[in-house]
């Protein structure tokens, strides 16, 4: 070997070869670091820590990612959050999904604020609004079923406790075409050890 001349850089040439495997040929069954195979359940932990956005991009990955990005716990709790919804009450009568339930609340109903009704002492369980838009009706645990004018600022039209026909509280309400009469249901305390649902109707006129 010669000696290096001052200032001089030597270079040394390093070859390396590298196979390739065909992607065909690799088993299916082998976990590997392919992310697609990572267990569901691991799947829903990570998942727990995403924001609704995170979650459908991440579903957006692989088939199985988007299997379990619909699962109804993980959007029922993105659902509780983003809504403020008692984790105990179910979904709205005649809906089966909360995932559809998020995002029709999210992105297809108008959310404008313009005043806070605090009338009802407990959660409000329902809300229903008369055909010609002038009224509506909230139902509620703590047993009233109130109706109100619309207008701004809203108030109380009517009213009923419905605890003095021994109602725990008021579920669901209905007004008919002509809005003239309401429809009221609601769970009533039976026996000692049980309770039943219930249906009113009211006058309006």
């Amino acid at each position: 070997m010669e000696p290096e001349e001052e200032g001089s850089i030597s270079q040394t040439t390093i070859t390396a070869s590298f196979t390739l495997s065909d992607p065909s040929s690799r088993d299916p069954t082998d976990s590997g670091c392919n992310w697609a195979y990572l267990p569901e359940d691991i799947l829903r932990m990570i998942y727990q820590y995403l924001t609704a956005e995170e979650l459908v991009t991440a579903g957006r990955t692989c088939r199985s990612w988007l299997e379990v990005s619909y699962d109804e716990l993980l959007w029922k709790e993105l659902f509780v959050e983003e809504f403020g919804v008692d984790s105990s009450i179910g979904i709205m009568p005649g809906k089966n999904s909360w995932y559809l339930e998020y995002k029709r609340l999210k992105y297809h109903t108008p959310i404008v604020e313009t005043e806070v009704l605090k009338e009802h002492t407990h959660q409000v369980l329902h809300v229903s609004f008369a055909h010609n838009g002038k009224s509506f009706a909230t139902c509620s645990k703590d047993g009233y079923i109130l109706v109100w004018d619309s207008g701004y600022p809203a108030h109380v039209k009517y009213y009923r406790d419905m605890k003095d026909f021994c109602w725990k509280y008021t579920q669901y309400s209905q007004f008919n075409q002509s809005d003239t009469l309401l429809l009221v249901s609601g769970v009533h305390f039976g026996s000692t050890h049980s309770t039943s649902g219930e249906i009113a109707v009211f006058s309006l006129e």
